[in-house]
């Protein structure tokens, strides 16, 4: 049975834990079917509507889901919206989210510039961690972004490689294997004319319009975990805001 600590935290915010530390442990994967609540409440020594409410929680977060006769699953299903909430996009007014393949193009360390260090809320000249992707949408749909992460908060990100990421999106190595919680989140959307650079990532011509999405993660605890600047070639694409 583990040892848990009322005087820290809620009972359930730690058995919300333990699930963490389960799935990041490869103890329970993706797909896995979890212990039943009652099984859960026994090996963990509380209520069975404590470890609802960590399952529920956890569901609502999109590290768990649920299947009507079934049981709890881990993670999430393919069509489950929560796989796309950092890029949104649809066809009309009441079409479903189209899928986003985003590829691992590179990762590494870099020292954060004024603009980075401004965004984080950290000193010029710090290191960050630097992840590059790209993604397509659809044939004239095309999606580059970048995501700054202070290095003191993922520490041995800087390591993982295309399969890494190929097993997991960034919000599941934020949750589950570095422990940051999203408290608040921020977007900022604009439209830009593309410059050289991003001329040539998308192959259009300089000049061309653009959509800008700029987003800030806070914790809980106050820090910026991420600031991602992307940008998109939407065709015929719109950006979805529930």
């Amino acid at each position: 049975m583990e040892k848990l600590n009322s005087s820290l935290l809620h009972l359930y915010r730690q058995i919300e834990d333990f699930l963490r530390e389960e799935i990041a442990s490869g103890n329970f994967k993706e797909g896995d079917l979890i212990p039943s609540e009652q099984e859960l409440a026994k090996k963990y020594g509380v209520s069975q509507g404590t470890v609802r409410k960590a399952v529920l929680n956890l569901t609502d977060k999109g590290l768990l889901y649920r299947k009507q006769g079934k049981g709890t699953f881990v993670v999430f299903p393919k069509q489950d919206r929560g796989r796309y909430r950092n890029f949104r996009f649809v066809e009309g007014l009441d079409s479903e989210l189209v899928n986003v393949n985003v590829a691992f193009l590179n990762i590494g360390v870099v020292t954060a510039d004024s603009h980075i260090a401004q965004n984080l809320q950290i000193g010029k000249g710090t290191n960050v961690i630097r992840l590059e992707r790209m993604g397509k949408m659809a044939d004239d749909s095309l999606l580059h972004t970048l995501s700054y992460l202070p290095k003191r908060l993922y520490k041995g990100l800087e390591k993982y490689t295309v399969e890494d990421f190929l097993r997991n999106t960034l919000w599941k190595l934020q949750d589950i294997y570095f422990g940051i919680r999203i408290e608040k989140r921020e977007e900022f959307i604009s439209a830009v004319p593309a410059d050289p650079e991003l001329a040539r990532i998308f192959e259009t011509e300089p000049g061309s319009p653009l959509l800008r999405i700029e987003v800030k993660l806070t914790s809980f605890s106050g820090d910026i975990v991420e600031y991602r600047l992307s940008h998109c070639k939407l065709g015929h694409l719109k950006f979805y805001v529930a």
